[in-house]
């Protein structure tokens, strides 16, 4: 029997090395067979005069069950042995004394209890181990066993996925052949000899040819006898991690060429601290953020610059600039506040218009783009970029100042054509006062003079007097130039003094004035010679305009009155009974140099709109149906304050 199971265990072993169904018939022949040794064992220890000799045998039953079934198994088995044997024993010795049957029984249940121990432990071990090889195979690490040779005896299936050759491929192989042989570190072969292993980084061959990189962690193997019989090789793939820092530090050249390249001024700076400024931010009063900001204002520094920066600044390089506070940068201190302050709102981009303190104590006027990168939660890296507009400004400076002569020369021109009128205007006041003054005298003269109608011519002298005086002093107004000034101003005040210049050119050109001022109009807030300067330029260019008219009367309707509803602005339309622009279109005309005049110069309503779009107004020219022009102008009206 014993003969049986040594010839068939090394057949069952190997079907139950190949997996799937050859592993479940071996397990369920080895416990038939088990079953059957058991029978025959027991039939023969019952059944024949050999002293019980047969009861050893079920040790082998105990081996058969061990190589198949767990610990329970194992110790329920040799516990039917020992039952089947001293059911053997009591049918042969029943009744019988003490004596060599008992002796002999008692030798065969300490040899199946102790078969029963040694299988059950090696159970547990095989158990054991079998864990660790199914952890060793199923790791996405490689680990490779070499012995003293370099010849691979262990291969896992990480290795496979990683290096390509399958295990009975790999298994039996040069190590060195097979995966290229990479020079070692001097220290390595003293670190294995020293502590037993040793850990770098190495290069591989794939099956592919492909070169890889593996961290690698090298132990020695101790056999039996306590000698080095091999290395255990753990590894891990590195090449694309080195393939991201690679590209990472390609990626951070080309940012670092390009940030130094670019023409316009950048600044790279670290705002971490906003972290702290916008903690329990929904709770911040304004108070409290003004006091968060003042605390930790030169925080945000600036961690670098590009040579256009440090031009822009006049510094003599970039690095002369980083480790600065980036408030330093400002002049005005409330533009810094708000770019902090539109980061805690959690805006990725801000614009603004600012100026930069330079070296030397030099300003320099930029256009400031703020941006925030998205993957940049801890704003480390906010951008911002300068585009010096100094020369801008400076040219529309002077641009301003151009229009300003170029307005004055119109002021002058258009009173060059009512100096006519002006005079006009003039002489009746004067007229007036010679004929009170003379008539005053002849009361005087009166033998009963007579003071009450006297001090009546002398109250209209002082009236016209006043009003000639008036004119005057509005002639050297619209004459002077004044730099623009801001103040209340009731419209209906600056259109009743334009009217009293004009009123000479109305009657001359037989023009009928109609004006509509509703009551109690806001204020608005403004340059008054500017403003009366569009007023009348809009009621010369309808006077002008209407001299062509023969065939209906010549009117001239001025309309002053609130703007649309909510809208908080003051209209004022002029509407003429003239040609209308029927040969231009009306969007055309605010433009330089175009007019409908023969002898114009196409720059008076140009001016105008620069005055009204400087006031934050609009003005707009239309044809009226069926006949005639109309311009509307809209300003904003200034707080409550109203005028009259």
């Amino acid at each position: 029997m014993g003969a049986y199971v040594v010839t068939f265990s090394p057949v069952l072993s190997f079907l139950a090395m190949s997996g799937g169904a050859p592993k479940r018939f071996y397990i369920l022949g080895a416990r038939c067979i088990a079953f059957i040794v058991a029978i025959c064992v027991f039939i023969l220890n019952t059944l024949t005069q050999f002293h019980d000799a047969f009861a050893v045998l079920y040790v082998l039953v105990v081996f058969l069950v061990a190589d198949t079934c767990g610990v329970t198994i194992i110790l329920l088995t040799s516990a039917g042995c020992i039952a089947l044997a001293c059911t053997s024993f009591l049918l042969k010795h029943y009744g019988e004394p003490l004596g060599g049957p008992y002796a002999r029984l008692a030798v065969s249940i300490v040899a199946i209890g102790v078969a029963a121990q040694l299988s059950a432990r090696n159970r547990r071990t095989r158990t054991l181990l079998s864990e660790q090889v199914r952890m060793l195979a199923l790791t996405h690490d490689t680990v490779i066993i070499r012995d003293q040779d370099d010849t691979i005896t262990y291969w896992n299936d990480g290795a496979v996925h990683l290096y390509g050759w399958r295990e009975d491929e790999a298994v039996g192989k040069k190590s060195s052949d097979l995966l290229g042989r990479s020079p070692l570190p001097a220290h390595a072969a003293h670190d294995l000899k020293s502590s037993g292993q040793w850990n770098g980084e190495i290069t591989r061959n794939r099956r592919s040819g492909e070169t890889i990189v593996i961290d690698t962690r090298w132990i020695v193997r101790i056999d039996s006898d306590g000698r080095e019989c091999g290395v255990i090789e753990f590894g891990a793939d590195l090449t694309e991690q080195r393939k991201a820092t690679a590209e990472r530090e390609r990626s951070e050249q080309r940012y670092s060429a390009i940030f130094q390249a670019v023409g316009s001024a950048i600044f790279e700076v670290d705002c971490s601290v906003m972290n702290i400024l916008i903690k329990d931010w929904e709770t911040h009063s304004s108070v409290l953020w003004d006091a968060r900001v003042d605390k930790f204002q030169d925080y945000p520094y600036i961690r670098d610059a590009n040579g256009a920066a440090a031009l822009l600044l006049g510094a003599s390089s970039p690095q002369d600039l980083t480790g600065n506070s980036l408030r330093s940068l400002f002049k005005d201190q409330a533009v810094f506040r708000e770019v902090l302050r539109q980061l805690a709102l959690g805006y990725s981009e801000y614009e603004i218009e600012t100026t930069f303190n330079g070296s030397n104590n030099a300003t320099r006027d930029v256009f400031l783009r703020v941006t925030r990168p998205l993957n940049d939660v801890e704003n480390r890296h906010v951008l911002v970029m300068a585009l010096d507009i100094t020369e801008r400004n400076e040219a529309q400076m002077k641009l301003r100042v151009a229009q300003s002569e170029l307005a004055h020369a119109d002021r002058v021109t258009t009173l060059g054509q009512l100096a006519i009128s002006i005079a006009h205007e003039v002489n009746q006041p004067l007229s007036a006062i010679i004929t009170f003054a003379r008539s005053g005298q002849r009361w005087l003269k009166r033998p009963q003079a007579d003071i009450n109608e006297a001090l009546s011519c002398f109250d209209q002298i002082v009236r016209n007097g006043t009003r000639a005086g008036e004119i005057i002093k509005r002639v050297r107004s619209l004459t002077r130039k004044e730099p623009a000034s801001r103040a209340l101003l009731s419209p209906a005040v600056l259109l009743e003094e334009v009217i009293l210049l004009l009123r000479g050119e109305l009657s001359s050109k037989n023009v009928e004035l109609r004006v509509m001022v509703s009551p109690g109009l806001p204020a608005i807030s403004g340059d008054k010679v500017q403003i009366q300067q569009v007023i009348m330029n809009l009621m010369m260019n309808a006077i002008q305009a209407m001299m062509t008219i023969t065939e209906r009367p010549r009117l001239l309707d001025i309309m002053v009155a609130d703007g649309e509803s909510g809208s908080n602005a003051i209209r004022m339309t002029f509407e003429d009974s003239g040609p209308g622009f029927s040969c231009l279109d009306p969007t055309e005309l605010f433009e330089p140099f175009v007019t409908t005049k023969t002898q114009g110069m196409g720059m008076g309503l140009s001016i105008c709109r620069e005055i009204i779009t400087s006031h934050g107004g609009t003005i707009e020219a239309k044809n009226r149906v069926p006949c005639g022009a109309n311009v509307t102008v809209m300003l904003n009206a200034a707080g409550s304050s109203h005028g009259n």
